[in-house]
């Protein structure tokens, strides 16, 4: 089946290509005008741009009849371009800089001579762009070894202005797991990461998913912030991998470090101390070794480059202690191995492979307040988890290239209970093995929270392009689909959770285990044209991208558990989109000369969907409910059955308070809310539900202040359009009674709901879109880039932004409008600082350095959930007031004595407005250049988190009036020194 969709899908890409009139833009150009002494333009020119980095060494075009030339394609590197025409003397231009993504304007001024003649122009690489109103982050190979990092695609990011990475980085502390970016309001399922042009994303978490990568593997890395064309389809990040592909001669690369516990500063403070924490963050061990070498197969037309990887970062958990005292560790390591063939068997067809294969291994994944012995995770080795790519490109004349290419990302996992967690099923242990959660002390023990679990997400990816080179225009046009599928499936102990204050059983976590689910990607088609059309100074950047999206539930099947019944259901289709995004830049070259440009720009992009609209709904999805629970029997375990009358012997929950309809499906139910349609359990989609979208509206200039750097201040706006909604149908306003109680911050008065007894039970979810909702982001970024003599280079900035949303209508639950508007609510803006780079010293010795300053949004980190939310009241219907409340209560009284649902968490300072210590992260390295014949080794010493800031930037919870409110969960890593050694050759 799948086999005539890709074979359909091509045969529609080269329709498509076979009707174009012209095309493209590729990774890098050099372009420029030519001209005589006079001025005046030269035709018929030839202009040849020589490089290693070409597999066929040299490419050449003839300018056109206004004396403009333009050669794209180019892969970054350093470039030479010579200028000949019979009776002009022959104009060289050497040491050409060109990085991935960056159009390099090169003009040549030709005098009359003799061909014989050259004449070698002197000059500084151009650093400002004329053409492209993006702004990005180019690191080079150079930057990518020089610079202190923990050496992941992540972690680069995390020295990109305006981007924060979800977790700091300090040495490679985080180099085990994926960490998203966020940027302008866009959360890291906006991301989009490229290898060589072709989209990589995973099918999880609407493809926030990225994968492990050995970063030897890599020429460059390119970090895009703003202005994406129209070859892709999210607004945030756009992070693209240029790979290395060998050459004729044979060049590698081994990079060591390793640091042990002992060289690493104390993890607590009388600070932390003071918050409640008794052990921070810290390293047990930490090591990395990876190497990369390539070479020939055939010389000039076969070339391989093949690499691997292993790191291993144990992290002594913060807060999470042995039975003998001593600290938790999380022991993980990482492995990889790659191989890269890159062909170019005739001079008009170049053909590349790629395979990565990872292989992760977590033994006790946990949090801070997790009982590591029972409530942390065993990762296993992965069953299948790799990336791999296949592309041809074939620059069929000097104006025209044609691309096409195929990738794939499986990222197969399964976690399970630590051995002896996981009693036989049904059984009294097995009852007695359900994880405990505290939400007051902010603990979990007895099981790991995330069950036993697996995990197949599939994508594919079909990409292919042809650009055309005309003149003033320079064109692309595209066809992409991305296709895959995610199966997922989860048991749990006991299929509940035992949810405690303060050690006394409050409620029970009721789960629809076992559960095994399965979403289908059908297709996700994109059709993009764009062009560049220049006019004497201006540049303008258009295009149009056009979407269809299809996915699908399959046919899926559970046997019964504890609390649901015999489940089957599928396959149905999710709505349909086809949307169309518009793009638009416009630069002017305000000199003439290519040293300052004006870019503005808006762009209209389609948030990232993959498995979002499906999960939501489908009711074989994992699922739970909360429900009081009374331990009447006293013996620390849930017992009850369904249907059981609340507080008899062997009824311990109110089952009057789950959902009438949790768990179960109807034969001949839909999760599309049509006109008679039958709900599947508590959800359903409105058919017209529409996808959320972003315009974003960019206003900058970029200078170059002196040769070689250039500084570039930018206003970045983004409007988020199409908010989800979901509405509760089976309840209205008039099902809510109001209630007042005192606020136990300040004594002010807050009104929350009461639903109606009968109703409580009663849930319908409808997914809609909200008519009146809007969310927005203001940024204003200043940055520089210099490439300096004698190999030094410095980047960095200020970026300053904030996020607003708005969404007070159409809600069904009175209790969500406190603080939904929250132009009133008095957020802050938040201003990020860094810069890095690399210095040459004397002796060999080069200094490379890294600081970077943010500070994240509170979240809480219990029960591996993260949430924005700000300070919360917990409460119960035992919850009483506290002896010194203020205001309008009555100590020791019961709360909301009228309270009906088993909890709920009352907002008591708005969200968005409470931050966490500021990061302050300074990162050092040395190192010594020592050559020995063609190999050169380069011993370092690092010092991370130079200042030993100890940054506390998540917490235990943000339940009010409990002990682990505030309390730090996850502090940056403490002072860390490394030992480094890199050999090249």
């Amino acid at each position: 089946m799948r086999s005539r969709v890709v074979a359909r899908s091509f045969v529609v890409a080269l329709a498509w290509l076979a009707l174009l009139p012209g095309v493209g833009r590729a990774q890098s150009a050099i372009v420029g005008v030519v001209k005589d002494a006079s001025g005046a333009v030269i035709p018929g020119a030839t202009v040849e741009v020589a490089s290693p980095q070409l597999i066929e060494k040299v490419r050449s075009v003839v300018t056109d009849d206004r004396g403009s030339y333009q050669i794209r394609d180019l892969r970054p590197g350093v470039y030479s371009v010579t200028f000949t025409l019979t009776g002009f003397s022959t104009i060289k231009r050497d040491g050409i800089e060109l990085p991935t993504d960056f159009t390099s304007t090169v003009n040549a001024e030709m005098r009359v001579g003799a061909l014989e003649e050259t004449v070698t122009v002197s000059g500084a690489s151009p650093v400002v762009d004329v053409q492209s109103a993006a702004k990005g982050q180019v690191l080079t190979r150079d930057l990518l070894d020089a610079i202190p990092t923990g050496r992941t695609a992540q972690s680069y990011g995390q020295l990109v202005t305006g981007v924060t990475n979800a977790q700091p980085d300090v040495g490679g502390a985080h180099a085990m797991n994926q960490v998203g970016m966020l940027l302008h309001g866009n959360a890291g399922q906006e991301t989009t990461v490229m290898l060589d042009g072709i989209q990589l994303n995973g099918m999880c978490g609407n493809g926030s998913t990225q994968a492990y990568t050995n970063t030897q593997s890599y020429e460059e890395m390119v970090f895009q912030t703003t202005s994406a064309g129209a070859d892709v389809s999210a607004g945030g990040v756009r992070q693209n991998m240029v790979p290395r592909q060998g050459g004729n001669d044979m060049h590698g690369s081994i990079n060591a470090y390793g640091s042990r516990h002992t060289w690493q500063a104390a993890s607590i403070t009388p600070d932390l101390i003071a918050r409640g924490l008794t052990k921070g963050d810290s390293l047990d061990g930490l090591y990395d070794l990876e190497g990369g070498v390539g070479g020939k197969i055939v010389r000039d037309k076969l070339w391989w480059f093949a690499a691997a990887r292993e790191i291993s970062a144990n992290s002594a958990v913060a807060d999470a202690f042995n039975p003998d005292g001593s600290q938790a560790v999380q022991d993980q390591h990482v492995d990889n191995a790659s191989i890269r063939l890159t062909s170019q068997i005739t001079p008009r067809n170049r053909f590349t492979a790629y395979i990565d294969r990872v292989n992760k291994y977590i033994g006790h994944d946990m949090l801070a307040g997790y009982d590591p012995v029972k409530a942390s995770r065993v990762w296993e080795p992965s069953k299948l988890y790799q990336q791999l790519q296949a592309k041809w490109t074939s620059p069929i004349s000097s104006r025209m290239l044609i691309e096409a290419g195929y990738g794939e990302y499986r990222a197969q996992r399964h976690t399970t209970y630590q051995p002896g967690v996981e009693p036989p099923y049904g059984s009294a242990e097995w009852l007695a093995a359900a994880f405990h959660q505290d939400t007051s002390l902010g603990t979990v023990t007895n099981a790991a929270p995330g069950g036993n679990y697996y995990l197949i997400p599939v994508r594919k990816f079909f990409s292919s392009s042809v650009s055309y080179v005309s003149g003033s225009h320079t064109m692309k046009f595209g066809a992409q689909d991305t296709w895959g599928f995610l199966e997922q499936g989860t048991t749990l102990n006991a299929a509940l959770g035992q949810i405690y204050q303060n050690g006394v059983p409050a409620s029970a976590a009721i789960y629809n285990t076992p559960e095994r689910d399965r979403f289908t990607m059908n297709a996700q088609w994109g059709l993009y044209a764009q062009d560049a059309w220049t006019m004497k100074r201006v540049t303008l950047n258009y295009g149009l991208r056009w979407e269809y999206f299809h996915s699908s539930i399959a046919a899926e099947s559970a046997t019964a558990g504890r609390f649901v019944p015999d489940r089957t259901f599928g396959p149905e289709d999710m709505p349909i989109w086809k949307t169309l995004s518009p793009r638009l830049g416009v630069v002017y070259d305000l000199s003439g000369n290519a040293k300052t440009a004006l870019k503005f720009s808006i762009n209209k992009y389609q948030l990232s969907v993959t498995n979002g609209v499906a999960a939501a709904l489908n009711p074989m999805r994992l699922q739970s409910a909360t429900v009081t629970w009374r331990d009447l029997n006293g013996n620390d375990i849930v017992d009850a059955a369904p249907g059981c009358t609340f507080s008899t012997p062997g009824c311990e929950v109110n089952f009057a308070q789950l959902p009438r309809n949790f768990g179960l499906i109807t034969p001949g139910c839909s999760t599309i809310a049509t006109a008679g349609s039958i709900p599947c359990g508590t959800a359903q989609v409105d058919p017209n539900v529409r996808r959320p979208y972003e315009v974003m509206y960019n206003l900058g200039v970029q200078h170059e202040l002196l040769p070689r750097v250039s500084v570039t201040a930018n206003w970045v706006r983004t409007n988020f359009y199409a908010l989800a909604l979901t509405q509760n149908v089976l309840q209205s306003f008039a099902d809510y009674t109001p209630a007042t109680i005192a606020n136990p911050i300040n004594g002010s008065p807050i009104t929350i709901y009461n639903v109606n007894a009968a109703k409580q039970s009663s849930v319908l979810n409808f997914n809609t879109t909200d008519p009146h909702g809007s969310r927005w982001n203001n940024a204003i970024e200043l940055a520089f880039n210099a490439r300096l003599p004698h190999g030094a280079s410095l980047f960095g900035g200020t970026a300053t932004d904030r996020t607003t949303l708005v969404q007070c209508d159409g809600f069904t639950n009175p209790n969500q409008l406190l603080y939904c508007d929250q132009t009133q609510n008095g957020i802050p803006w938040n201003t990020q600082f860094k810069m890095a780079g690399s210095v040459p010293l004397v002796y060999g010795l080069q200094l490379g350095a890294s600081y970077t300053t943010y500070k994240y949004t509170y979240s809480n980190t219990i029960a591996g959930t993260t949430s924005t939310a700000g300070t919360v009241w917990l409460i119960t219907p035992t919850t009483r007031y506290p002896a010194n409340c203020a205001g309008a209560c009555t100590p020791g009284a019961i709360v909301d004595p009228g309270m009906t649902v088993a909890s709920l968490s009352v907002p008591l300072i708005p969200t968005g407005t409470e931050f966490s210590d500021r990061v302050k992260q300074l990162d050092l390295t040395v190192r010594k250049s020592v050559p020995l014949g063609k190999v050169r080794l380069e011993p370092g010493i690092s010092l991370f988190n130079a200042l030993n800031n100890h940054a506390a930037y998540a917490v235990r919870s943000m339940n009010y009036l409990t002990s682990s409110y505030l309390q730090p969960s996850i502090v940056l890593q403490p002072r860390l020194l490394r030992l480094e050694m890199q050999v090249k050759w």
